[in-house]
C-alpha cells in the first residue's frame, strides 16, 4: 500500500537513511544537522507547520517532500511563507504521486507565500499551472571570475573555469573556446581588485559581520521601490539564514561601514563551499546589498573579500551584480565572464488566499541564498 502523511519525530532517523539515495553528497549525519537548521533553530518553525510530507510504500519510505517556513515582509507586514526542499521520490515510484506530495504542499492554510528552487533547471511548464511566477537569478544572468593569485592558479581552478555548466554540443565547444580565450587574457591582464581606480575610499570601512541588527533590514527596505509587490527577510531570518552553522559551506558576512559615524552603507555575504581535497575553494558572492548603489561601498567590500580569500588560500572569487551600474563596473573590470540563471519560483496569496497572478508587478531582491541549503 502506498500512502502520504506527515513527517513525525520518529521519522527523522529513518529519512536521514533515505535521502542520500537521492543527494547522495550529502553524509547520513548531516541530514540530520539539516533537519535542526530547517525547524529546530529555525525562527518561524511551530509544531503546527508540518515539516514536509513522507510517501510510504509497506511503511518503507520511498519519497519525501520538505517544507521550511520563513517570515517575509510584505509591503511592510510580517507574512509566513514556505519553501519546499528536497522533493525527492524513487524513480520506480514517481508520475502522479509526485504531483500528490506537491499538492499537500501548496494546499496548506494560513500561508501567504510559497517558494520554489529550481536551481539550474527550469520548471516554469509545472509551477505556471499553480500559479507562480519564475525569477532568473542573477539579475544579469552573468556572473565574474577573478583569479586571486594568478601565479597559483591551480588545474582545478582551470577545469571550473573552463567546464563548470557548459552546454551540451556545438554551443559548449564554442563556449568552452571563448572562456579559454578569457581565461589566457586574465592570466595575462587582470589587474589587482582595489588598487589604483579601484581602490575603496578612506570614508568607508569593510569588516566581518558576526551578526545583523536592525540596520541590516533598514538598508534593504530603504532601496524598496513603492508600488512594488517586494519580499524582505525579517532581522530574525536574515540572522538565522546568514549566520547558523552549515553543512555545505561556510558562510560570510561583510559588512561596510561609513568612517565618520559607523553607519552601515553596504553588505555583501559569500559562501566558502567545502570542497573535496582534490578541489579548489572558491568565494561566491550570494547576497549583497548597498546603499545607492555605490560603487565606493562595492569596491570597499570585494577589497576585502580579496584580501579575506588569501588568508583562506582561496584561488577564485566570483561575483555578480545586482544593478546596472555594478555591472557596468563589473564588465570593465574583471574580464573572465560567463552565463549563469538560478531559477525561483514564488505564488504569493492575498488576504482571501487568492493567488496574486503571475504577471503582477511582484519583485524579489536579487539574493541566491535558498532557506535548505
Amino acid at each position: 500500500m502506498i500512502k502520504i502523511r506527515l513527517l513525525n519525530d520518529e521519522d527523522l532517523i529513518p529519512l536521514s537513511e533515505f535521502l542520500p539515495r537521492g543527494f547522495p553528497a550529502v553524509t547520513q549525519k548531516n541530514w540530520l544537522v539539516l533537519f535542526d537548521y530547517w525547524w529546530s533553530k529555525n525562527p518561524a518553525y511551530t509544531h503546527e507547520i508540518p515539516r514536509g510530507w513522507l510517501l510510504e510504500k509497506d511503511n518503507t519510505i520511498v519519497g519525501f517532500l520538505g517544507n521550511i517556513p520563513l517570515h517575509i515582509l510584505v509591503q511592510g507586514e510580517v507574512k509566513l511563507a514556505v519553501a519546499a526542499n528536497n522533493w525527492y521520490l524513487d524513480p520506480a515510484i514517481r508520475g502522479i504521486y509526485s504531483v500528490s506530495m506537491f499538492n499537500k504542499f501548496i494546499n496548506q492554510k494560513n500561508i501567504s507565500a510559497f517558494l520554489f528552487k529550481a536551481g539550474k533547471i527550469r520548471f516554469n511548464d509545472f509551477l505556471s499551472r499553480y500559479n507562480f511566477k519564475e525569477f532568473k537569478l542573477p539579475p544579469f544572468q552573468k556572473d565574474y571570475i577573478y583569479i586571486i593569485d594568478k601565479k597559483r592558479i591551480n588545474v582545478y581552478s582551470v577545469a571550473f573555469i573552463l567546464f563548470v555548466n557548459l552546454i551540451p554540443g556545438f554551443p559548449g565547444v564554442s563556449e568552452l573556446i571563448r572562456r579559454f580565450g578569457l581565461l589566457i587574457r586574465s592570466g595575462i591582464l587582470q589587474k589587482p581588485l582595489g588598487q589604483g581606480e579601484n581602490a575603496p575610499d578612506a570614508m568607508y570601512t569593510s569588516s566581518i559581520c558576526t551578526s545583523c541588527d536592525d540596520s541590516f533590514l533598514s538598508l534593504r527596505r530603504s532601496l524598496h521601490h513603492k508600488g512594488e509587490l517586494e519580499i524582505f527577510y525579517d532581522t530574525q531570518t536574515l540572522n538565522w539564514l546568514y549566520f547558523s552553522k552549515r553543512v555545505s559551506s561556510q558562510r560570510i558576512v561583510i559588512q561596510c561601514r561609513r568612517s565618520g559615524d559607523n553607519s552601515l552603507a553596504g553588505y555583501a555575504v559569500f559562501d566558502i563551499p567545502h570542497a573535496a581535497p582534490y578541489s579548489s575553494k572558491k568565494l561566491h558572492l550570494m547576497d549583497i546589498c548597498i546603499e545607492n548603489d555605490n560603487l565606493q561601498v562595492f569596491q570597499s567590500l570585494i577589497s576585502y573579500a580579496t584580501e579575506l580569500s588569501k588568508q583562506y588560500n582561496i584561488k577564485l572569487l566570483i561575483l555578480w551584480a545586482n544593478s546596472p551600474i555594478i555591472e557596468t563596473y563589473l564588465q570593465s573590470t574583471i574580464i573572465l565572464q560567463r552565463s549563469i540563471t538560478h531559477y525561483r519560483y514564488i505564488r504569493i496569496l492575498n488576504s482571501d488566499e487568492n493567488s496574486i497572478g503571475k504577471d503582477s508587478c511582484l519583485k524579489i531582491y536579487s539574493s541566491l541564498i535558498w532557506p535548505a541549503a
